[in-house]
């Protein structure tokens, strides 16, 4: 058995992390897990690579380098005898008592992916997750067959515990499992393997709805994708948000039923049918001459009213985020689309309710195209200002006392889960997106400058209206791209914009357009 195997992202590219004092670090531990599980699987009979990468900067780098490095172990040799691993830690939100699990990620290595899911659980005590498939850029680009494990939660304390009391019994089964080997004196007690939930003839699954309790219950709820309650087999309000999230990214009928139609998808582990987004997003390069652009515009050192210069992570992290929803606009992803189409009659949207103001500019948006998408991100780029000074990680109004999970304002311009009613489904495909990793959220670049209390990072709340506030945080391109759709569809959404206290500017339009002309150097015009 020949077996590559690599921590995730990088010793400069950092992964997720717990909160002190006892998150764990997820380049930190797998670096240091890694090394052991290769070290076990040599015992077993196995040839290992070890790889590592130390000098990335930026995830496409990352991605890209680690994928090559295992294309080229071996000789590049990529028999059925071969192996790729990458090797990861889990997150869920800011901080968790609820202990989460463990989980493996496949395209075609579906039984070595449960039996590995199944074996850490054993030997570890965490829940198991089992496998899960998706389109993952480690999973689609390597040559010969691969998997990546999520060891454990990292911001959830139970897992943590767990993990780092079983970490080499974790690496041992991990090593036995893919290497098909033994290595010496089993571990003792080590506990029978539970059902798995696809054992149950798919069948004699019952029609599940809301108020039903049970086993069926909790195997439907271990079996979705990214399920973010607790596996209690009590079919409540969060079971019920996170049944028809999957019906709705996988092309069911959404009734928030399990029926055979769902379990049937379930059990096939269906992939996702969100939009696809243009080829590629932006390179690295691209990433390094936007954020450029960006610093060096005139709107950089602007000092906004009663805001001051906004911090350079705000700037060129919504250079950024334009840049893309343009290619997306280019590709005909159906969100660009709605957020440039043409100005419409109603006063709920921005571009009617502020008409006089644009078009006193010389900003005129009576057709759809790129130059109604870049007058409405001029306008976006004060409204962040204005709602959280350019602040990513900004948390809900602490003044506000009626909140809830869909209620509360986060991110950089202060939008709600409820909100995106005006807008669906295309603001809800665009949260998948972000959640399931299919568009890039530039953290790093919004990040620079900017520092955010421990309140702020807070999330309240479970199911989709926590998700949707941690999306806005921590992947801050979806805020912008959401903030666009909910300025078209329902501006009055925002305080700051029916009382016209956003500033708008030549120059942020300016800085945009320099954007575009970049883009259009490289890449054909919009038809």
């Amino acid at each position: 058995m020949k077996i590559a195997i690599s921590p995730g992202h990088g010793t400069k590219i950092r992964g997720a992390s717990g909160p002190p004092p006892w998150g764990c670090d997820e380049v930190d531990e797998c670096q240091a897990i890694v090394p052991v599980i290769a070290r076990y699987c040599r015992a077993a009979g196995a040839e290992v690579v070890e790889i590592v990468d130390h000098h990335s900067t930026d995830q496409d780098q990352n991605l890209k380098w680690l994928v090559s490095q295992h294309n080229a172990a071996f000789g590049g040799d990529h028999g059925d005898s071969r192996l790729d691993v990458s090797v990861h830690m889990n997150a869920y939100q800011t901080t968790t008592t609820t202990p989460r699990g463990t989980e493996v990620w496949f395209a075609t290595q579906r039984d070595l992916s449960e039996a590995v899911a199944s074996e850490i659980a054993m030997a570890s005590g965490l829940i198991d997750r089992g496998a899960k498939s998706n389109g993952l850029y480690f999973l689609s680009n390597t040559a010969s067959k691969a998997i990546l494990i999520e060891l454990a939660f990292c911001d959830s304390k139970p897992d943590c515990d767990l993990f780092r009391t079983h970490a080499d019994a974790i690496a041992r089964a991990i090593a036995e499992t893919i290497s098909n080997g033994e290595i010496g004196e089993q571990p003792p007690e080590r506990p029978e393997r539970p059902p798995r939930p696809e054992e149950v003839p798919v069948s004699e699954r019952p029609t599940l709805r809301q108020g039903d309790e049970g086993d069926d219950v909790l195997d439907m709820q271990r079996m979705i994708p990214r399920f973010t309650g607790e596996f209690d087999g009590d079919f409540g309000p969060t079971t019920l948000e996170n049944v028809t999230r999957y019906q709705r990214t996988r092309g069911l009928d959404v009734d928030g039923i399990c029926g055979q139609q769902t379990w049937q998808a379930l059990y096939e582990h269906r992939l996702p049918t969100l939009p696809e987004l243009p080829p590629g997003a932006l390179t690295a390069d691209e990433q390094y001459d936007i954020m450029r652009i960006a610093n060096e515009s005139l709107i950089a050192d602007y000092s906004w009213p009663d805001r001051g210069v906004a911090p350079t992570g705000y700037t060129q992290g919504m250079a950024l985020s334009f840049a893309q929803t343009y290619k997306k606009l280019k590709a005909g992803h159906p969100a660009a689309i709605e957020m440039a189409k043409a100005r419409t009659s109603s006063e709920k949207d921005v571009l009617n309710l502020w008409r006089e103001e644009f078009e006193n500019l010389g900003m005129f948006n009576e057709e759809p195209g790129i130059d109604t998408l870049r007058h409405l991100y001029a306008f976006m780029l004060g409204s962040g200002m204005r709602e959280s000074s350019g602040q990513h990680c900004c948390g809900r109004d602490q003044s506000a006392s009626n909140y809830d999970s869909m209620t509360c304002e986060a991110g950089a311009f202060q939008t709600s889960a409820n909100a995106m009613s005006a807008t669906s489904p295309e603001a809800d495909n665009l949260l998948d997106e972000y959640l399931q990793g299919l568009s890039p959220g530039y953290l790093d670049a919004w990040s620079e400058g900017v520092s955010c209390s421990s309140d702020d990072w807070e999330n309240y709340g479970s199911g989709r209206g926590e998700d949707f506030q941690r999306c806005q945080k921590e992947l801050p391109a979806s805020s912008a791209e959401i903030h666009a759709l909910t300025l078209r569809n329902l501006c009055n959404h925002y305080g700051p914009v029916i009382r016209f206290e956003v500033t708008l500017k030549t120059d942020a339009d300016r800085m945009f357009k320099a954007v575009q002309d970049y883009l259009d150097e490289t890449e054909p015009e919009v038809a």
